[in-house]
């Protein structure tokens, strides 16, 4: 759960089933591969995943990348002044608008605009770089996104409405500087950028799973995605009772006024009848809308949006009952169970809170009354508040407040009252609260066992009247892009072979017609002579539609291939460092992991100056020695060397061994090893984070690459892989130069490591409290919650490590092993863990 703390997550993942939130695995997944401990990670792997509507969260959301991040500079006043003069530029004449694309392009005649606005000569000079890229965000948010439909303004924020929830999305961001400019274009406080810190797609993380399955009611559209993706095959499994709604071709009507007039008379018809009505809207607007005209003719309604989301369970509860009219967002599309006649246990609970004395929106504080009963254990809960902080904080605010009480009475009588020192002690103020919340929590459940055969009782008798006027009958404002969210829609009725009904209502101004409805398709419609009010009705119109879904869901589909085949290159660089960052967190074999480094970095510069087909008369030895000494402050004395490669290779490798073994002999290996670890991680953390802003940079512009027949991806692979062997080379020697030249000092005679621990959390603990959560990018957001239960990252070195070069006075020991010596050593260490047994066999 999200803003869990890290002990409950650690908790439910040691559990063998652990139930949760897709975004928060993924999140606690990025979370733990930024972390100082093993021990502090919570996850344990990815072995067996069941995914509850699957097609919603591997399909729809899987072009969305979660990602964490930290904030950087302030530069909120250039979006605000690119917010004041992009209105200035005119649609067509200065940029253009591609919505099958979702991208606007700025027009030479725009380019010229905006030099003159901005009062820069050149646009795309590289000084310029940050308005061009103001420019281009404003732009989006200006003619991309639209206010009551892609986000809310709430207490002075900017908040993102879920495209396929309908629900708000509290604490995330729009990436990239997007949610900046829609800040600034809404004249509200702009918040700080973000720089990512890590990031994976939903596609990555699921298909990491040893074995990964799911469970959906509309993913038979999609089984070639799932195939092709996630090589997972769909089976369609039948219902459990024949379905009986009827679904009504669409009409097609030519303005959306005339489309809303229809749909009032349709519902006010229906609710006449007594027979429940759902109506799913796109969007918050035209809900809205819609609630304008069904006021005028006084029909009685509740309407589930974005904005009004606090009242969802009751709402839902009601959208069965006889003659209900329910207006909602696409919240309403999906996994939502809408019982006929109402939801008894809902009304129940409701009843409870309201005799407990809790307002409406607190009654899911008692859904723990629904289920099984033999599992309801009063004693138990009541024994898990007594330990709660918030219930003692509570307790002691009643008992300050009862004394005060009895000061003022005794005052009034001329009694002389002393104050108690306090409540009691822990046992007794525990005591206490188990005995008020017990009661409490039997009080409820005998409410709960009074009133629910009443609600069963009333909502049976009223079911059977709604199944009498024709059940629950679903209304669609327009067509969405995937026939899925239609079908979603659809399936709240006529459920377990209840009767119900359907119909849904287009116009030519709709977004899904006007965008992609074929040219052919709406020249005929005009051609047939669409009169005003009256709309057209034909299978051959229905079929026209659906063509123009696949065709969405066809580009789509492109996109979130195009999407993983991409970070198919990211993934397999974030799992070799991951899978880096637990090695060192091992700890057991840090020495092993440095040497490792030592020898590669010797490969590399003895190859450096001397290359195989180079006589050895014209070797750089003297140039091999200066770059020892100031990369890693080791003299190697190689005047006068003369001998093969091999051999320079073993003498230079020998004497900085010998010199890091005087180091760690000088500093105690328990000291040496935890500054070992610790610089490692801070590194990788440090050049990882970059390593993700330039592969962030290669893929905006690898497109480019096309223009040269190239392919981009494969430039992208190729770049990508070389740019990621560059990080490990750097890598690789930062941290030699790191842990050759450091020391640590402890004036004081301080534990060194418990130092070194404390400055590590204290720093990692300061860049936490500023991290966010994201997710998704560009058209989708970001999370930008203070990453719950918060990853702690490398930040600069303790003061107690300085890169001075200074050599800890100890006598160099003899090296234990050459190079040579050391690599058959762990051979026969590799053949050796093969062959033995496993703790398990």
């Amino acid at each position: 759960m999200p803003n869990q703390e890290s002990e409950h997550k650690k908790a439910a993942y040691q559990a063998d089933i652990t139930y949760g939130q897709n975004n928060e695995f993924g999140f606690d997944y990025l979370r733990d591969n930024m972390k100082f401990a093993l021990t502090d990670y919570a996850q344990r792997g990815q072995a067996f995943c069941i995914v509850d509507e699957v097609d919603s969260i591997l399909i729809d959301e899987a072009r969305t990348p979660l990602i964490i991040s930290g904030p950087t500079d302030d530069r909120s006043e250039g979006y605000h002044r690119t917010a004041k003069l992009i209105p200035q530029l005119r649609k067509d004449e200065h940029y253009v608008v591609d919505e099958k694309g979702r991208t606007v392009l700025l027009t030479e005649e725009g380019v010229e605009r905006s030099e003159s606005l901005f009062e820069i000569d050149n646009l795309y000079d590289p000084v310029n770089i940050e308005i061009l890229h103001h420019i281009n965000q404003a732009l989006r948010g200006q003619t991309m996104f639209k206010r009551d439909r892609d986000y809310v303004v709430e207490g002075g924020e900017v908040v993102i409405v879920d495209e396929h929830t309908g629900r708000l999305m509290h604490g995330r961001r729009w990436s990239d500087g997007l949610h900046q400019a829609i800040e600034a274009k809404e004249n509200v406080r702009v918040q700080k950028e973000n720089q990512t810190l890590a990031t994976v797609t939903f596609q990555n993380y699921f298909r990491g799973y040893t074995k990964l399955s799911g469970m959906t009611g509309t993913a038979d559209t999609e089984a070639e995605e799932f195939a092709k993706i996630y090589n997972l095959d769909v089976v369609v499994i039948p219902t459990n009772k024949p379905v009986i709604r009827r679904d009504d071709n669409d009409l097609i009507y030519k303005t959306d006024k005339e489309k809303y007039m229809a749909i009032v008379d349709d519902i006010e018809t229906t609710h006449n009848k007594g027979q429940p009505v759902l109506v799913g809207t796109v969007s918050v607007e035209k809900s809205e809308v819609l609630s304008t005209g069904l006021k005028r003719k006084g029909i009685a309604h509740h309407i589930l949006n974005a904005k009004r989301h606090r009242d969802e369970a009751s709402i839902v509860a009601q959208a069965g009952k006889l003659g209900s009219v329910t207006i909602a967002t696409n919240m309403a599309g999906r996994g939502t169970d809408i019982l006929l006649g109402g939801n008894p246990e809902h009304l129940s609970r409701q009843e409870v809170a309201r005799r407990m004395g809790h307002l409406d929106e607190q009654v899911a504080e008692f859904g723990w009354l629904t289920g099984d009963r033999e599992l309801i254990n009063t004693e138990r809960m009541a024994q898990n508040d007594a330990k709660d902080l918030k219930f003692m904080i509570a307790h002691e605010q009643v008992w300050q407040a009862e004394q005060e009480r009895l000061q003022e009475e005794a005052a009034k009588k001329g009694d002389d009252f002393v104050m108690p020192d306090g409540p009691g002690s822990m046992e007794d103020v525990q005591r206490a609260i188990f005995e008020d919340r017990k009661a409490y929590y039997d009080q409820a459940l005998a409410y709960y066992d009074e009133v629910l055969p009443q609600f069963e009782k009333s909502c049976s008798e009223e079911k059977q009247k709604v199944l009498d006027a024709g059940g629950l009958h679903i209304v669609g404002t327009e067509r969405h892009e995937s026939r899925r969210i239609d079908n979603q829609l659809r399936g709240r009725a006529g459920r377990q072979g209840d009767p119900g009904s359907s119909s849904f209502y287009l116009s030519l101004q709709d977004d899904l017609m006007r965008i992609f409805g074929s040219e052919k398709m709406i020249g005929v419609m005009e051609r047939l002579g669409m009169e005003d009010g009256i709309p057209i009705e034909h299978k051959w119109v229905n079929k026209s539609i659906a063509n123009a879904q696949k065709r969405v869901e066809g580009i789509h589909f492109d996109s979130r291939k195009n999407v993983i085949e991409y970070d198919d290159v990211m993934n397999m660089q974030r799992k070799s460092i991951y899978g880096l960052r637990r090695e060192v967190l091992g700890g057991e074999k840090t020495e092993e992991l440095i040497l490792d480094l030592v020898e590669e970095f010797v490969l590399h510069q003895v190859a450096s100056i001397a290359p195989e087909k180079v006589p050895a008369a014209d070797w750089k030895i003297e140039e091999l020695s200066q770059t020892l000494f100031e990369l890693l402050g080791v003299h190697v004395d190689l005047v006068g060397f003369k001998g093969a490669r091999q051999d320079l290779e073993d003498q230079v490798f020998g004497d900085i061994h010998r010199y890091y073994q005087a180091r760690e002999e000088a500093m105690g290996t328990e000291v040496y090893n935890e500054m070992q670890t610790y610089l490692y991680l801070q590194t990788i953390d440090k050049r990882w984070k970059e390593h993700l802003s330039a592969m962030d940079h290669l893929r905006e512009g690898i497109h480019l690459r096309g223009y040269g027949q190239k392919d981009p991806k494969q430039e992208y692979k190729k770049e990508g892989f070389q740019m990621f062997e560059m990080l490990m080379a750097l890598i690789r020697d930062e941290v030699l130069e790191k842990v050759f030249k450091a020391t640590v000092k402890n004036a004081d005679g301080e534990d060194q490591i418990a130092s070194l621990r404390r400055e590590q959390m204290a720093r990692a603990q300061k860049q936490a409290d500023n991290m966010v959560a994201s997710h998704p990018s560009a058209g989708g957001a970001q999370k930008g919650k203070p990453a719950g239960g918060m990853p702690q990252r490398a930040g600069s070195m303790p003061t107690g490590v300085r890169n001075n070069g200074q050599m800890p006075g100890a006598s160099a020991p003899p090296a234990k092993m050459n190079r040579a010596q050391r690599r058959r050593m762990k051979s026969k260490e590799r053949k050796g863990s093969k062959s033995r047994p496993s703790a398990g066999s």
